[in-house]
């Protein structure tokens, strides 16, 4: 079956190859003109092209404006160094796709139930997105006690909003063979490559630049309930999450997300860089990050499972990761790790958090990571091999953070070669311990290296309502007040062996 596959693919290759035509736009009637849409006449030569049995669409140096085009099979849009797609502002220029929630949004480049598209060049597409600043006109729900606080501490209740039309850049449903490589997507008013039930996918080469202080909702990469993906030495800066996978549900539909790579990626992020998540209606299984650089952003890797989906098997590997927090209405506490399994509503189904591993992770951060399963329903075999949290002070007056590292709800954890460091010139008055350890059952931590905070509180170690923990030889540096407090009628066996007291 793999082998008829194969050489359907080829065969369907060698067609293409025969019939393809090459169209460049301005041969064909289309002006360089930023000021002039030109949605129509473009739109034409796109179906032109599909009557042809496909080819490319070739936009040299130049710049042009453009409101909706609908791409077809077997077409490259190819946008060549010094070319510029510029998206319209006007909303009437747009036609109207439904995203995941099932809402209706406008779309630049939209594709449906196609395949064998790319989109390619060096050239630049634009989204012109525009914002404004304003008061809270309300509180999001999954971060109210965080813009409680926010408000508490003085914060003035006012955020960036984004203008109308919110569109998204490019949106390609239920298509397969799809590649899209050295383009530079920027400033788009919504999501910016949004993939959603596509299948044998590769995505390489591609910039993404959006305002990380106003570019609300502007997430960088979303792959949506899709297989077979491939996520490589992409530059992604974005004001929401950079790279983020999700399993939404479209009028009571929802896929699972599968075979999915993310390798040699730069990132930055106002949110997440690195997610699953929040959208969780269908599982993700088989996913690997790997050899990834992640600076300046709210939050590095996570797993957030609301709505009774699974995520199991995945990696997060050699990855380096510096947070810092951002305005309270953005998701996130410069927190390096967050898995956790929540319910979106009172009537949600819980789902599960289960064989995860990070290795060898370099984590510069603000915030308190954490790894949090749900009342009944704890994560399981989650491990931690090589993985280094260095802790430095908040840059804003609400502060968050208490412990370095804090596991809830846990089965199955090992945690081995991990370290937490202090920053010592500016220590933060809620400090408290390296590792915490609370409804947590046969742990082994082996080699944790480290001190409680400098604020003289905590321990290096705390458990609270434990079963059969294994601590074995750690190394807890000078300054440690506290090696490991426990309350022996709230905790289960605790076994300690070969750890320097030193």
């Amino acid at each position: 079956m793999k082998r008829n596959l194969a050489l359907l693919f080829i065969l369907s290759i060698f067609i293409f190859s025969a019939n393809a035509i090459e169209i460049n736009v301005l041969n064909e009637g289309v002006v360089s003109d930023s000021n002039l849409v030109q949605t129509a006449k473009i739109q034409q030569l796109i179906d032109k092209c599909d009557k042809a049995g496909g080819g490319k669409i070739i936009f040299p140096a130049g710049a042009y404006k453009t409101g909706s085009l609908v791409l077809k099979s077997n077409i490259t849009f190819r946008v060549e160094t010094g070319a510029t797609i510029i998206a319209s502002r006007d909303t009437n220029d747009y036609k109207a796709a439904q995203n995941n929630s099932g809402d209706i949004i406008p779309c630049l480049l939209y594709a449906k139930d196609a395949q064998y598209i790319s989109i390619e060049g060096n050239g630049v597409i634009d989204g012109k997105a525009t914002h404004y600043w304003g008061d809270l006109d309300m509180v999001d729900g999954f971060i109210k006690d965080i813009t409680e606080k926010a408000r508490k501490a003085g914060v003035p209740m006012k955020r960036y909003f984004h203008c109308k039309p919110y569109t998204c850049m490019i949106y390609f449903e239920n298509c397969r063979f799809v590649n899209i490589r050295d383009i530079t997507l920027t400033a788009s008013q919504f999501w910016t490559l949004h993939a959603r039930w596509t299948d044998y996918m590769t995505i390489s080469g591609v910039k993404v630049f959006s305002d990380l202080e106003k570019g609300i909702n502007a997430d960088g990469i979303d792959i949506d309930g899709c297989r077979n993906v491939t996520i490589s030495d992409c530059i992604v800066e974005t004001g929401d999450d950079a790279i983020v996978l999700k399993t939404t549900n479209l009028h009571g539909e929802s896929r699972s997300c599968e075979n999915v790579t993310v390798n040699n990626c730069v990132l930055q992020s106002s949110s997440t860089a690195l997610k699953l998540g929040t959208e969780s209606h269908a599982d993700f299984r088989y996913i690997s990050f790997n050899n990834c650089v992640i600076r300046n952003s709210n939050r590095g890797l996570s797993i957030v499972i609301r709505d009774g989906g699974t995520a199991e098997n995945i990696q997060f590997s050699n990855i380096m990761v510096e947070c810092s927090r951002r305005h309270f209405n953005w998701w996130g506490n410069a927190d390096p790790i967050w898995l956790v399994v929540l319910k979106r509503r009172p009537d949600s189904s819980v789902g599960s958090i289960r064989n995860i591993t990070f290795n060898n992770i370099i984590a510069h951060g603000m915030g308190t990571s954490k790894i949090e399963g749900f009342e009944g329903k704890p994560l399981e075999n989650i491990r931690m091999n090589n993985v280094q949290f260095f802790m430095h002070p908040e840059n804003y007056i609400d502060k968050r953070a208490d412990d370095a590292f804090r596991a809830v709800n846990v089965n199955d954890l090992w945690l081995t070669d991990v370290s937490v460091k202090w920053d010592t010139t500016s220590v933060e008055p809620l400090w408290r311990n390296a590792f915490t350890f609370e409804k947590v059952n046969n742990a082994v931590l082996n080699r944790l290296s480290g001190t409680n905070a400098p604020t003289a509180k905590g321990s290096f170690i705390e458990l609270k309502n434990t079963y059969d923990i294994r601590i074995e030889n750690c190394l807890p540096l000078s300054g440690t007040a506290s090696f490991l407090k426990y309350n022996k009628k709230e905790n289960g066996e605790v076994l300690l062996k070969s750890n320097n007291w030193k």
